[in-house]
């Protein structure tokens, strides 16, 4: 795993010129949307694909709350700075060079780790350090 430490005043170029750095062509990024943020639910419209809606306990929000389990191919690197930017509120985000969406519909109620996905079949992704401080780049 690699850490690299973000500037607190980072602005949107920037993090996507990293982004495109180590990801040349597309982006797919994984998360579970709670409902609070239906904003950017609809922000996404089309581009966010879907694949359930799960009850779950969030690590940092009680009670508990509906989220919605998916992902954006987001070839153009539109949507990666306003993922980032809510990255603090979001417990499962994760940015990918690699297609899993299919492995998305092992998420549950019981199995909320999107991370879990990543890490046991060795694929190459990115996450967002506390605080949107650092990303962590991990390669297999």
């Amino acid at each position: 795993m690699t850490e690299i430490f973000l500037d607190e005043e980072i602005d949107k170029q920037e993090f996507v010129d990293m982004i495109n750095a180590l990801y040349k062509q597309d982006c797919y990024i994984y998360t579970i949307i709670p409902e609070w943020e239906i904003d950017l639910l609809n922000q996404l419209s089309d581009d966010f694909i879907l694949i359930k809606k799960v009850k779950f306990p969030l690590i940092r929000i009680f009670p508990r709350t509906t989220g919605f389990v998916g992902f954006v191919k987001d070839s153009k690197k539109q949507y990666i700075f306003e993922f980032y930017l809510r990255s603090t509120t979001m417990d499962f985000l994760i940015f990918s060079e690699v297609d899993v969406g299919q492995h998305l519909n092992k998420i549950n109620k019981k199995n909320i780790d999107i991370y879990q996905i990543f890490e046991a079949n060795k694929i190459p992704h990115i996450t967002i350090g506390p605080d949107g401080q650092w990303l962590n780049i991990i390669e297999y």
